[in-house]
């Protein structure tokens, strides 16, 4: 499970949490003085941010720790459902990433300077334009 599939189910567990409390998402941001569009980015597990770009919702514990107490949990009940990715998983995914960057290191190597070349300038390419 990815960490964008993790804020989603923490979205429905945050939305189960205030229905079992009784309360809106107006009303539940009101309590807690959290606004209410972090309540949405949070209960979908996503947000808009600039230019339409789609990013994962990035909660503080003080954020956290206000809605813990309107919806009657711990703070650490609460973030313990959190999407975030563990220090842990973080240094697994690195490490992929790092025998992903070998793997191509290695395929590289085996092709020869022209072709090596229309690589780079392919890569060069997709960046400038990215």
């Amino acid at each position: 499970m990815n960490e964008a599939e993790r804020w989603v189910e923490f979205g429905i567990y945050l939305r189960q949490q205030r229905d079992k409390v009784g309360l809106s998402r107006r009303e539940a941001a009101r309590r807690s003085k959290v606004p209410e569009s972090t309540w949405k980015d949070l209960e979908t597990g996503q947000k808009t941010s600039y230019g339409g770009v789609r990013v994962l919702p990035n909660p503080g514990a003080d954020v956290l720790a206000k809605m813990a107490t309107v919806l009657e949990l711990s703070p650490e009940e609460l973030t313990r459902h959190v999407g975030r990715t563990t220090a842990k998983a973080r240094a697994s995914s690195a490490s992929a990433a790092r025998d992903g960057v070998s793997q191509l290191t290695q395929k590289l190597a085996r092709l020869d300077d022209r072709d090596r070349r229309l690589v780079e300038s392919l890569v060069d390419q997709m960046l400038n334009n990215g």
